[in-house]
C-alpha cells in the first residue's frame, strides 16, 4: 500500500512530515509510532478517533516515513525536543492525549515526565522502555564503522512485520520498503539502537506516578518484542494505571486490534462514560 506525503513542519533539526485530521474543537490525541514504522501504523486507528470527534495527529519521527533524516544522535533528549516543537509548530496550546505504540510509548512516557502540562494522559500500546523478550546487548553494533557494515546485514531483517494477520503485514512491510529507500532510514535505526533506552527506563514511568498522569496500558499475549511480564512491571511503577493483557495480539496490536486501542483511548478522555 503506497503512502503519499500529507503536511510538513519544519523543526530544529529538519522538516517533520505529519498526518492531521479531526474537527478542530476536538480533543487532541497525538500518535507516536515505534523503532521501525511511521505514522502509517495508525491507518486503522486514526479514522476511528476522528469519527470519535477527537482531532488527531501523527507524526513521523525522525529518520521514518516521509521526515528528515538529519544526521544526530537519536536519543531521549532528541525525541524530547522534536515532540515539544512539534506541538508548538502545529498550534496545540491544550494538553494533549499521547499514544505511543512500541519505542513510541517510551518516548512519550518521558516526554510526559519532562513535560506534564502539556500531557493530559497517555496511552501506552505494547510499551518498550520496561523489559524486552530478549535482553539488549549491541556487540560488534555499538563499534563504529564495524557495527555499521554488519547492520546493512542484518536491519532490514529487524525492520519487517511478523504480524499473523496477512493484511497488517502486507501492508507494513510494504510501507517500510517505500520508507527504506529514502537514504538514512537504516543509520537512524542503528543510531536508535545504540542511543536509546529500549528497556530500564522505570524512572520515567515512576515519575508518572508521582505526577499523578492518567495511564492506561496494553499489552499482547503473543508479543515476541515485548514480554507480558511488562504489564506487572509497569502495574508496580504505576500503581493507579489501568493495564489490560489483549488475548490473540501481536506486538502489532496497534493495526490488529485498532478498535481495542480507540476504546482505551475514549476510557481515558471520558473516563465516565
Amino acid at each position: 500500500m503506497a503512502q503519499e506525503p500529507q503536511q510538513f513542519v519544519s523543526l530544529s533539526h529538519g522538516r517533520v512530515h505529519y498526518r492531521a485530521a479531526g474537527p478542530s474543537d476536538g480533543p487532541v490525541v497525538v500518535l507516536i509510532h515505534g523503532f521501525s514504522f511511521a505514522s502509517w501504523c495508525f491507518n486503522f486507528l486514526g479514522p476511528l478517533l476522528e469519527d470519535a470527534g477527537y482531532r488527531v495527529f501523527a507524526p513521523d519521527l525522525y529518520g521514518r516515513g516521509f521526515s528528515d533524516r538529519p544526521d544526530v544522535r537519536h536519543d531521549r533528549g532528541l525525541y524530547n525536543q522534536m515532540l515539544a516543537e512539534f506541538l508548538d509548530a502545529v498550534g496545540i496550546e491544550e494538553p494533549a492525549v499521547l499514544v505511543g505504540n512500541s519505542m513510541g510509548g517510551a518516548i512519550v512516557a518521558d516526554f510526559a515526565a519532562h513535560y506534564p502540562g502539556q500531557v493530559r494522559g497517555l496511552v501506552l500500546v505494547v510499551t518498550a522502555g520496561l523489559r524486552l523478550s530478549r535482553p539488549m546487548s549491541l556487540g560488534w553494533l555499538g563499534v563504529p564503522v564495524i557495527g555499521d557494515l554488519i547492520w546493512r546485514w542484518i536491519g532490514q531483517d529487524i525492520a519487517v512485520s511478523s504480524s499473523p494477520d496477512p493484511v497488517v503485514r502486507e501492508m507494513a512491510n510494504a510501507a517500510v520498503k517505500q520508507q527504506a529507500e529514502i537514504p538514512g532510514y537504516y543509520a537512524a535505526l542503528l543510531s536508535t539502537l545504540r542511543n536509546f533506552p529500549l528497556d530500564g527506563m522505570g524512572e520515567s514511568f515512576e515519575t508518572l506516578s508521582i505526577q499523578g498522569t492518567p495511564v492506561h496500558a496494553l499489552f499482547s499475549t503473543k508479543d515476541a518484542l515485548i514480554p507480558v511480564e511488562s504489564a506487572e512491571v509497569l502495574s508496580a511503577l504505576i500503581p493507579r494505571a489501568t493495564v489490560e493483557v489483549v488475548d490473540n495480539a501481536s506486538h502489532d496490536l496497534v493495526m490488529e486490534q485498532p478498535e481495542r486501542v480507540a476504546a482505551t483511548v475514549a476510557k481515558l478522555i471520558s473516563p465516565d462514560r
